[in-house]
């Protein structure tokens, strides 16, 4: 695992991030670094984050609000396929009736479509 970075480090990393940026988005909430003794530090996850941040405002002109909105329904996405992983690996611990029990009514809620 590679070890947090600096704001300095941090921005120096990414081709498009300046410090002024990287101030707006930690103060808009997209990245949290960890606080540490002398000054944030920013987890690869944070430099993942604003890699994207830095696309989507250069490619798609994103004024700070749409990137936070973006960021928020990208959150909520990752956490709804978490949450859908967890409980297909608890469906798969099953036995098999109450699987093929769950998986038809998966299938007929889906309107009988199986993907």
């Amino acid at each position: 695992m590679t070890e947090p970075l600096t704001a300095e480090e941090t921005v120096a990393t990414i081709a498009m991030l300046t410090p002024d940026r990287l101030e707006a988005y930690v103060e808009i909430g997209i990245v949290m670094p960890l606080q540490a003794g002398d000054g944030p530090r920013f987890s690869a996850v944070d430099r993942a984050r604003l890699e994207l941040v830095c696309e989507l405002a250069e490619t798609h002109e994103l004024a700070d609000e749409a990137l936070a909105l973006v960021m928020s329904l990208v959150d909520q996405l990752h956490a709804a396929r978490a949450d859908l992983q967890a409980l297909g690996r608890a469906v798969d611990v099953q036995p098999d009736e109450v699987r093929e029990s769950v998986l038809s009514a998966w299938r007929s809620a889906r309107g009988g479509l199986a993907d």
